[in-house]
């Protein structure tokens, strides 16, 4: 059987006010202004349609509204997303198959956050691609620049609960990650690692 096309939730029409100028910079990992209409627009869009997500009792209901708002590179057959999602775009979150996300995750997708198939979430874990400067002064509050560095996380991986993992990191096929480690940094596969900062404390 060959695999389910890739489906994404559509982009949004740019209104006359705004341009894309922002939003490409953005996809493109540079330097970008975070307040920029358009972007503010997209992030607002996303937030209601999770949080219709988050409303609806109704499990099948559920899961059919998960092509709202998350990209999936397979079939979303066995896809679970607990309830209390939290994402910024959502379009930037791209799931395999059989993928299962525990109640309260947060991801930020500024930019792609790219899980592979059969891998689980425990809950509470939080995935971070947005970086800021360093200096007050260039951060200027919601002023300033800000930028953004993927995840991507392999097969057949277990993330436990309260799981940090900081953006730019990559996480091999096989990984288990110990509830509460924070990754700061990439993970071979078929690695098991804990703490904080995590670290390699066997291989399977």
């Amino acid at each position: 059987m060959s695999a389910a096309p890739s489906t994404a939730p559509k982009p949004l029409p740019l209104l006359d006010s705004e341009t894309d100028v922002e939003f490409k910079k953005m996809l493109e990992g540079k330097p970008h202004t975070g307040s920029d209409p358009y972007l503010s627009r997209l992030r607002d869009t996303y937030e209601q349609r999770v949080a219709r997500f988050n409303a609806e009792p109704n499990p099948d209901v559920r899961k059919k509204m998960l092509g709202d708002f998350l990209t999936f590179t397979g079939s979303k057959e066995k896809a679970y997303v607990g309830p209390h999602f939290v994402c910024e775009y959502g379009f930037n979150v791209r799931l395999g198959e059989d993928v299962s996300i525990g109640p309260s995750c947060h991801f930020a997708d500024v930019m792609p956050i790219t899980i592979g198939s059969r891998t689980m979430f425990g809950p509470h874990c939080q995935l971070y691609t947005p970086c800021h400067p360093l200096s007050p002064e260039e951060r200027n509050g919601t002023s300033g620049p800000e930028w953004a560095e993927p995840i991507t996380i392999g097969n057949d991986c277990w993330i436990g609960g309260g799981v940090i993992i900081c953006p730019g990191v990559t996480i091999g096929d096989g990984v288990t990650v110990g509830a509460g480690s924070v990754v700061t940094k990439d993970v071979e596969s078929r690695s098991v690692v804990v703490g904080n900062p995590a670290r390699v404390v066997k291989k399977v």
